[in-house]
């Protein structure tokens, strides 16, 4: 189950980063093809900054796990290390799954066909969730886990939804995200998706919720 991620694509690598597939990351190819996959960063800076969470916890590194308010029915999709989305509405796992075609092909600059399945990035604000970027990651004092922090990005071109739903999204500027690290020889198992939380009882504080990365609890599922 280990995946060489040439992404043998051009453009925006965005939407495959943020719903990268069930297996370890070992290495990126043609860096220099695509945009930068940090935003406000150039090439190296991005890559520099991906590379400061693979080096806190390499085995969890884009994996993708979701988490429903189901109180507020939000869903969110976490890239550890690199991306967090937050829609404003109950969405399936198997729709969260499905990267957006940020991108075109690495031939023919075209939007496809891929060798995977793609949805699309609609250019209306309130039909895309809202999204977040790693901004640090640290270890925790005993080595043992870690914590992901990611702010709310804003668009140059400042488009912005005015509905009701989103706008109690939009309260929320930082996402801080706990997690163990995980155990490389998980790997070596059936691979399986891991399950999150929100914490507080899901209280957004000056700006701030907070989320727990964990292994799923008996009978627990991810599904919606």
């Amino acid at each position: 189950f280990v995946i060489l991620l040439q992404l043998d694509i051009r453009g925006d690598p965005y939407g495959l980063l943020a719903a990268h597939p069930l297996a370890p990351l070992v290495s990126l190819h043609h860096l220099d093809q695509f945009e930068p996959i940090f935003p406000n960063q150039t090439q190296m800076d991005s890559f520099k900054s991906l590379m400061k969470a693979y080096r806190v916890d390499p085995s969890r590194i884009l994996q993708q796990c979701f988490c429903y308010d189901r109180k507020r029915k939000w869903s969110i999709s976490i890239s550890w290390g690199y991306t967090l989305q937050i829609y404003a509405s109950m969405v399936p796992v198997l729709e969260l799954q499905r990267p957006f075609q940020t991108f075109k092909t690495w031939r023919s600059w075209s939007n496809g066909p891929f060798t995977f399945n793609t949805r699309p990035m609609s250019s209306n604000p309130c039909q895309r969730p809202v999204i977040y970027f790693l901004d640090r990651v640290e270890e925790t004092s005993t080595k043992s886990g870690s914590l992901s922090i990611y702010r709310r990005f804003v668009a140059k071109d400042g488009k912005q939804c005015n509905r009701e739903d989103y706008g109690r999204v939009m309260t929320v500027q930082r996402i801080i995200v706990s997690s163990i690290k995980m155990d490389p020889a998980n790997w070596k198992k059936a691979p399986h998706r891991k399950c999150c939380e929100i914490m507080d009882r899901g209280s957004i504080k000056n700006g701030d919720m907070r989320i727990r990365i964990r292994n799923c609890r008996a009978k627990e599922t991810i599904t919606v």
